[in-house]
Parts: C-alpha cells; sequence; structure tokens
C-alpha cells in the first residue's frame, strides 16, 4: 500500500480522552475498594459491609440495568442506583445522600491519578491550526470540562465539540455518538477521522460509523515507531505509538 502517510481530505480530528489524552492512572474498581475501606474503616457497619463483597454486587446490578437497556437514567445517575440497590441487599445503615458523596470521592481519587500523555499539547497546538479537534469520550461530560480544564487543554476543544454519552446505551462502541459528532461539527464521515487507544470502543466504534480511524496502541502492544495501516471493511486503520506521530499523518 506504500506510504500510510499523510492523511489528505479530514477536516476534523476526534479524539477520545482516557489512555488517549490523558493517562488514567487510578482504575475505576481501585478507587471504588478504596473510598469503601475508607467508609469501612470509619465504623460502617452491617451484615457484610466488606470492599469485595460490595463490589461484585454494585458490578452486577450494572450488568443487570446493562442487560436490560429499559434505565433512562443518566450514567452518573444510573451508577449511584447500583450502588444503592448492592448497599439495600446487605442492609447496611447509609444516609441518604451516600451514594452521591460516594462517587464523588471516587472521581476525585480519580483524577488525582491521572496525567497528560507525552506530545500531547504540542501535537494538539500544531493540528488545531489547520483541522477542528474534537472529544468522543465515554466518560461523564462533567469529568471531561474537569480534565481538559486541568490539563489546560479547553482552548483546543470548544463545548460544541465535545461528546459524551447521556446514558450507557449512548457509549461507544455504539454508532449513535459518533454520527451525532457528525451532524454537529457538519460533516460526511469521511471528512473526520476518530482517534483512540480502545479497538473495541474507538476503533471498531468509529469504522462502523464510516470513519477512517488511529489506534494508539496500547503499552504491551507497542514495538517499533513506525507508523502502519490496515483495512478494517471499508474504512482504514492507520497504527501509531505515540500521539506525536499525528504530526506525520497530518503535516
Amino acid at each position: 500500500m506504500g506510504k500510510p502517510y499523510p492523511i489528505q481530505g479530514k477536516k476534523a480530528i476526534c479524539f477520545d480522552l482516557n489512555e488517549t489524552l490523558i493517562h488514567q492512572g487510578i482504575t475505576f474498581e481501585h478507587a471504588f475498594r478504596s473510598v469503601w475501606n475508607d467508609y469501612a474503616g470509619r465504623g460502617l457497619q452491617g451484615s457484610d459491609s466488606n470492599a469485595d463483597t460490595i463490589w461484585e454486587q454494585y458490578q452486577e446490578q450494572w450488568q443487570q440495568h446493562r442487560k436490560s437497556k429499559s434505565s433512562e437514567l443518566s450514567f452518573d445517575l444510573l451508577q449511584e442506583q447500583c450502588l444503592k440497590d448492592a448497599i439495600a441487599m446487605q442492609q447496611l445503615p447509609v444516609h441518604q445522600g451516600f451514594a452521591p458523596h460516594f462517587f464523588q470521592l471516587v472521581r476525585k481519587q480519580r483524577l488525582a491519578g491521572k496525567t497528560l500523555a507525552p506530545g500531547v499539547e504540542t501535537t494538539l497546538r500544531a493540528l488545531s491550526q489547520n483541522y477542528r479537534l474534537a472529544i468522543i469520550s465515554n466518560s461523564p461530560h462533567s469529568e471531561v470540562d474537569i480534565l481538559l480544564e486541568r490539563f489546560r487543554l479547553k482552548s483546543y476543544f470548544s463545548e460544541e465539540r465535545i461528546f459524551t454519552a447521556h446514558k450507557p446505551s449512548e457509549k461507544k462502541p455504539g454508532f449513535l455518538i459518533f454520527k451525532t459528532a457528525l451532524q454537529a461539527l457538519d460533516l460526511m464521515p469521511r471528512q473526520a477521522v476518530m482517534v483512540g487507544n480502545s479497538w473495541k470502543h474507538d476503533i471498531c466504534g468509529a469504522a462502523k460509523a464510516g470513519l477512517d480511524v488511529i489506534w494508539l496502541r496500547s503499552l504491551q502492544d507497542r514495538g517499533t515507531k513506525k507508523i502502519s495501516r490496515q483495512k478494517l471493511g471499508k474504512r482504514t486503520v492507520y497504527h501509531i505509538q505515540e500521539i506525536s506521530q499525528l504530526l506525520e499523518l497530518f503535516h
């Protein structure tokens, strides 16, 4: 196929956020267990209040809601409801505002552990001169706003170019969030490209929506820094190892 770059004919570059532009640091499960253990250490009593039991029951409730696909709750409220259900099963004595406060602490822990990926600011500054930049993320909109502000990336992503799922059913790899972004950007799929780290959510999801995609390979998959490409159906997938390699694809 010859050299895989430069990419031409694009007007917008859409980015995943976590593990693409920003490194996670602390997993959701780790933060969940840590916050729960803090509560338990302050005297939370019940039939079985250990972190393993609550985490397993929370996960079970989450999966049940996802399989039913019937909930109209927002992402945040669904998290809180699943925790409330898990707590009720154990008959634990907690106050009415426990669930929202609990997840506020979980998000605080996770945010504290995040770091900006190397080369992000320089790359975005260069790309923003010629392309519209957008975020397509499964994270809650409030978290995306906080992260962009914290890492001084807000100037590259205007509010109308930040697209997040309001309900679990709208999340990637479903194509609705990509279609919504394209409509808001007033672009055809061939005029935009998606950059992300998840093969399932970012790459397959965007390709189903008709976009070409750039796969930022995970650390364990990274080898040579050579850019390569492959076909996924009718779409092209470009493989990169570092975010700064986007400047080779768009020059």
